[in-house]
This record gives C-alpha cells, sequence and structure tokens, in this order.
C-alpha cells in the first residue's frame, strides 16, 4: 500500500476546520441570532435548535451505513464527502442570512429548513470523514499521522467558530448584516477547506471491507446491545447536553452579564478554549497513568467544578470569569478527548466481528448522539429563558430573566455533568478495564 505523505495528510485534516466551525459557531450563536436578532421567543427558538437535530439522529447513521455499502471508483467514502462540500457552504450562508419576513414565525420556519439541510450536509462530509482515517492504511504509523493532523486542525476550527465568528458578527457592522456576513464568510472557509479534504482523500489508497459475516445481518442491533458501547454513549450525549447549554448560553452572558459588547463572546469563548487546548497533554499522560476510564471519570469531576465555578460571572470584572472559562475548558478536554480514545474499545466489545465493514455505521451513531446531546443542550437553555420571562428582540430584561442567566450558564449545566457519572459508573461496572 503505498505510503501518505504529511502533506497529503495536513491537506486531509484541514477539513476539520470545518467540521468544527460547523458545529460550534451554531451551538454558540444560533439561540442567540434568533431570539435578539429575529425575535424569536426563546421557547420556540430552543426548538428550531434542537428539530433539526432529531432528524440527524436517524440521518447520520444511514449515512454511515450507505457510506459503508457504497462502491464506486473513488472509494466508498470520497463521493459523499463531494457531496457534502458542495452543500454544505450555501446552506451554512443562509442559516444566519435568511431573506426578511414580516412575521417572526416566518424567520423560524426560514432558519430551521436552512439548519435541516445545512447539519444534513456536515453529516453527509463528517461521517466518512471521521471515519476515513481508521481504513486508509493497514500501517498503524499511517493512521496516527492522518488521525494526529485531524486532530490537530479542530482546535483551529472551534477557534475559527468562537473566536472569529463573534468578531466577524461586530466587523460586518453588527445586526441582521453582520450575522450574514459572517455566515458568508465561515461558509467559504468551510467550503474551500473541504474541497481541499476530498481532494487528499480522492488519493488515499482504497481500502476493501471485509467479506460480511453473520454480524453483517445486523450490526446496529449487536452494537447497541453491548454494554460498554451503551453506557459511555449514553455519558457522552449527557455531557454534551451540558456543554451545549454552557456554549447557548453564553452569548447572554456575555451581554447581559458582564456588560460586553458582541466581540466579548470571543473573549470568554478563547478562555474556555485555552484551557482545553493547553490541558490536552495532560489529560493524555493522565490515561497512561488512570487507564482510559479512570481517566474519563476523573474528566467528568473536572467538568462538574470548572461549570459549576462560572457562576462567579456575577461577581463582577472580567479576571473571574476568565478563570473560571479557563477551568472549565481543563475539564471539557478531558470529557472531549477520552470518550472518543475509549470509543473503538467499546465498539469492538459488542462488534468483535465487524471490524471497518461497519465502521462508518458506528460513527454515524456516536454523531447522531453528539449532536443530539448539543440540541437537546440548545433546547434547554431557550426554554429556561423563556420560563424564566426572556423576552425575544434584544430589549429590556426583567431582574428574573437577567438572574437566570448564571443558572443556565453555569450550575444547571454542572448538575447535567454530574448526572453523567451515574451511567459512567454503571460503564465502569461492565467493562472496569475498558480502554487499558
Amino acid at each position: 500500500m503505498r505510503p501518505i505523505s504529511h502533506l497529503r495528510a495536513l491537506a486531509f485534516g484541514s477539513g476539520s476546520i470545518a467540521v468544527a466551525a460547523a458545529v460550534v459557531t451554531p451551538q454558540l450563536l444560533l439561540l442567540y441570532f434568533l431570539t435578539e436578532i429575529l425575535g424569536v421567543p426563546p421557547a420556540w427558538a430552543g426548538l428550531a435548535v434542537l428539530l433539526p437535530k432529531l432528524w440527524e439522529f436517524i440521518f447520520d447513521p444511514l449515512i454511515g451505513h450507505l457510506s459503508d455499502q457504497l462502491a464506486s471508483r473513488w472509494g466508498r467514502r470520497v463521493p459523499f464527502l463531494a457531496t457534502g462540500t458542495l452543500l454544505f457552504a450555501p446552506s451554512f450562508a443562509l442559516l444566519f442570512a435568511p431573506p426578511h419576513v414580516a412575521d417572526w414565525r416566518g424567520s423560524l420556519a426560514i432558519v430551521t429548513l436552512s439548519y435541516v439541510v445545512c447539519t444534513s450536509a456536515y453529516s453527509i462530509f463528517a461521517v466518512p470523514f471521521i471515519t476515513l482515517p481508521g481504513e486508509v492504511s493497514d500501517d498503524p504509523a499511517i493512521r496516527t499521522r492522518v488521525v494526529a493532523w485531524r486532530i490537530g486542525f479542530v482546535g483551529i476550527g472551534i477557534l475559527a467558530a468562537g473566536g472569529l465568528a463573534p468578531v466577524l458578527v461586530q466587523f460586518g457592522g453588527g445586526g441582521r448584516g453582520g450575522y450574514a456576513f459572517m455566515g458568508v464568510m465561515l461558509s467559504a472557509l468551510c467550503g474551500v477547506v473541504m474541497a481541499i479534504s476530498t481532494a487528499a482523500a480522492s488519493g488515499f489508497a482504497a481500502v476493501a471491507p471485509p467479506p460480511p459475516s453473520g454480524l453483517a445481518q445486523n450490526p446496529i442491533n449487536r452494537l447497541l446491545a453491548s454494554r460498554a458501547y451503551r453506557w459511555l454513549w449514553i455519558s457522552y450525549v449527557v455531557q454534551m447536553i451540558a456543554a451545549a447549554g454552557t456554549a447557548a448560553s453564553l452569548p447572554y452572558a456575555a451581554k447581559h452579564i458582564l456588560h460586553l459588547p458582541a466581540s466579548g463572546v470571543a473573549t470568554l469563548f478563547i478562555a474556555i478554549t485555552a484551557g482545553n487546548l493547553v490541558s490536552m497533554p495532560v489529560w493524555v499522560s493522565l490515561r497512561a497513568r488512570l487507564g482510559g476510564l479512570g481517566a474519563y471519570r476523573l474528566a467528568s469531576v473536572a467538568c462538574v467544578l470548572g461549570s459549576a465555578s462560572l457562576f462567579v460571572i456575577q461577581a463582577g470584572g472580567m479576571m473571574l470569569p476568565i478563570t473560571a472559562c479557563v477551568l472549565a475548558g481543563i475539564g471539557q478536554a478531558g470529557q472531549q478527548l477520552l470518550p472518543l480514545a475509549l470509543l473503538p474499545a467499546a465498539a469492538r466489545a459488542g462488534a468483535e466481528e465487524a471490524g471497518a465493514y461497519h465502521a462508518g455505521l458506528f460513527t454515524g451513531i456516536w454523531v447522531a448522539g453528539e449532536k443530539l446531546g448539543f440540541a437537546l443542550g440548545g433546547a434547554m437553555t431557550g426554554f429556561l429563558l423563556g420560563a424564566a420571562g426572556y423576552v425575544a428582540g434584544g430589549g429590556a430584561q426583567t431582574s428574573g430573566a437577567i438572574a437566570a442567566i448564571p443558572w443556565t450558564f453555569a450550575l444547571v449545566p454542572a448538575v447535567i455533568y454530574a448526572a453523567s457519572l451515574l451511567p459512567l459508573q454503571r460503564l465502569h461496572g461492565v467493562a472496569p478495564g475498558l480502554g487499558d
């Protein structure tokens, strides 16, 4: 099998910029855009965030399964990468630049439909993109090289979404025009790196799938029957709800508690990302010392404490909030890294015979759960703000609505992180040495 150069691995890995930006930007800004710019009531805005992701819960595993089965001259994955690239950029731009309509219900319908198309295009690209590095070579060193570049670009994508997007909104003049400008700029960036990644992937040698076994007749049932996979998946989804709740609440905390301009959201998000990136090598070291599951449990506890520390945004000033954001990012780094490290072992525990033949399907189920967590977290924030009396449209808010923001930003996610320790305990009970 032909070697894969660092340049090709780098080019393929650049697609992670789009993958990260496609997830983080709506997670961070879409709820706020709906309520503050388009005047959609918070509970309805939360529903607009939730419904497209419920669709993806079905769509993602389907894409994984179809990409497992595809036979083409370009291999199983590349046609999906190319299709997702063509669909994603225009749908992402439209998400933040809907046409003007007289009633907020019309805006809500347009944005919801755009989000369905956008997140579907993301899935068509992302599921095979995440699956492909495990199939590019029989040489573990080459596979590791491809994965390393892919993961390395995730941090750039996160910074592009969380750090650059709010600045682009401000640079574009704020309001509808600013969000439209941001959407166009990020969609162009994502389209370019997705095209580069697809071109690089077309040069990978095709790896023939192993012949179907008895498991191939109904792989999803066998996979979901794995108690290790099931409890790991539940823990991860619950934690995604908490992480999404914090992200969706962040613009409201920046505006109404810290009284920052729109670009101030980037300051807090960069602080979270800094804690994430700086602590990633520490979590890698802890995994070697404590084992995969032990380190993941420690990271989950760190998420509880880091999220609770965000409640200090009420204290005034910027130093304490920024410090708390860094602490929250430290926990989130382990929470993002360690489940992915445990995932292959958990899948093998219930699907030992399936191998790479069902790799896309397994990835699709995992990505669908991740999106479900993101959607539920965003919807939860919208519903809680609505229940507290938050008024859409960027006007003055009641004291009760303002008082609810630190709870949705910090304490409610902390409680949800704590709840994720229960399925993690079950995971420890059924597979105590998982990932070791």
